[in-house]
């Protein structure tokens, strides 16, 4: 594929992503998935999450992410967001979710960067109708950007009590819900900070694990926040 073909349209789809909170990003199909799910999940050693391994940057460096993306995020942050960080603040990992797993879903959470990607590598097909495969369940603009590291605690740990099947039902009342399931293998861009986002379950039935690549950009909390302390347990 042509990458500058690729991301033609990524200023219409940046504004989009301001007004609505999120956009789709065009089609990976064409980038050989399957052989980049193989090498990444060998990478992973069986374990959920890993951070950037050597087939994921080689996945990032062939779709030119820093050269045409990054520096555009760079400048919303900088603009919008009121970022005085540095462009290198980034930080991205690979999820990986086993058929069965009962621990991977319903985690309703915001992150605590700015902008998130989801990069959908390898989605699994159902077995079953009543089955689900990880589902993104996502609420745009759930909450207002945080002011400062106060705020944004509290409002993580308000929203704590929605985490679940039955506390997003409750939520959905009141909220914009959106369910991505991935199958057109399109990257979901949003804002990541104020976007509540789960997973559904990755089912029993489902006839492979299902595999993401996740793409933060440009945390605003201090360098001790949250943030870092959560991605600092993950990689424990």
């Amino acid at each position: 594929m042509n990458i500058d073909n690729y991301w033609k349209d990524i200023d219409l789809n940046l504004t989009k992503l301001k007004e609505d909170g999120y956009v789709k990003l065009p089609s990976l199909e064409n980038f050989g998935l399957e052989m980049l799910a193989e090498n990444i999940s060998s990478e992973m050693n069986g374990n959920t999450f890993s951070e950037l391994s050597k087939s994921h940057d080689g996945f990032l460096s062939s779709l030119s992410v820093d050269k045409y993306l990054t520096p555009k995020l760079y400048q919303l942050a900088k603009q919008y967001f009121n970022f005085k960080g540095n462009i290198s603040d980034q930080y991205h990992v690979a999820r990986r979710v086993e058929p069965g797993n009962s621990i991977e879903m319903y985690r309703a959470h915001f992150d605590s960067h700015l902008f998130t990607i989801v990069f959908p590598i390898k989605i699994p097909k159902i077995g079953s109708p009543s089955g689900s495969a990880g589902e993104l369940i996502y609420y745009p603009n759930a909450r207002k950007s945080p002011k400062n590291e106060i705020t944004n605690i509290l409002g993580k740990t308000y929203h704590k009590k929605f985490a679940s099947k039955e506390g997003l039902e409750i939520f959905s009342k009141n909220h914009i819900q959106m369910i991505d399931n991935f199958y057109d293998y399109k990257p979901l861009l949003f804002l990541g900070n104020v976007t509540l986002h789960t997973n559904k379950p990755v089912a029993s039935c489902c006839e492979s694990d299902r595999l993401t690549l996740l793409a933060h950009f440009f945390d605003p909390s201090p360098k001790y926040g949250i943030g870092s302390f959560l991605r600092l347990l993950r990689n424990r």
